[in-house]
């Protein structure tokens, strides 16, 4: 596997054992924040604290959508070039519903060449509910699959958006339907902001809500400033860890 597929989906997958949503779920976007033009860099770090990659999140807008954008890049060392992986997510302005995506993740092999892999995938309504479609193509190989999707789905990829979206409260506790396009799955995840706490980050100190991401047993942690636009200040997924590092805001 290129190691940025893997570095990508480690950062925004919550490992999960259950392929299917198991509680009663709903929509979770009240409203949403951010804007168009809106970019945030962010370094990635590693348990240990030590710098692996950098990554940017940007949105625009294209008549009735954003365009959510990904871009990562890896810390090339002695033993690992430096791979990329970009995605661009096209979701409703105002519900954050999907649309379709195209991602591409590159990254030099052992032998010194490049290995490229790119997924496209669209969102249909076929009638008895809606569709998920993806194709991929790694170097050459073609393949394409399909899920039938549950209610109250938002796309894995859009999650460092949506997550901005909520309605921050002691209370909160809702659950919806994430779908992994890469593995091809969907999964029930549960949300909850019980607390506000400090936080130091390379942008600075600040207010922030802790949110509680439990996605079958796994329970992970991301800190979302308190103040609009609610951006996401860390995102720790217990092997790498987000942190703001500057804002065009």
């Amino acid at each position: 596997m290129l190691f940025a597929i893997g570095f990508l989906v480690a950062v925004l997958v919550v490992a999960c054992n259950s392929a299917t949503p198991t509680a009663q779920t709903s929509p979770i976007v009240t409203k949403v924040p951010f804007i168009d033009g809106e970019r945030l860099m962010y370094e990635l770090v590693d348990i240990d604290g030590v710098l692996i990659g950098h990554g940017e999140l940007s949105a625009h807008i294209e008549g009735s959508r954003f365009i959510l954008t990904q871009n990562y890049k890896s810390v090339s060392n002695e033993v690992q070039s430096s791979a990329t992986d970009v995605t661009d997510l096209a979701v409703d302005l105002t519900t954050l519903a999907p649309f379709g995506a195209l991602r591409e993740a590159r990254s030099l092999n052992r032998d010194g060449e490049q290995d490229r892999q790119v997924w496209e995938w669209g969102y249909s309504n076929e009638g008895d509910g809606d569709l998920l479609t993806i194709t991929s193509v790694a170097n050459g190989a073609n393949d394409r699959d399909e899920l039938e999707l549950q209610r109250n789905y938002y796309d894995n990829e859009s999650s460092l958006w949506l997550w901005r979206t909520l309605d921050f409260n002691e209370e909160l506790d809702l659950n919806y339907v994430s779908v992994n396009p890469i593995e091809n799955t969907q999964q029930t995840v549960n949300i909850q902001t019980p607390a506000i706490e400090t936080i130091a980050v390379p942008a600075g100190t600040f207010e922030a809500w802790r949110l509680i991401v439990r996605n079958g047993r796994a329970i992970r942690s991301a800190w979302i400033s308190i103040d609009l636009p609610h951006q996401i200040l860390q995102w720790d997924n217990g092997d790498i860890i987000f942190r703001l590092v500057d804002t065009n805001n």
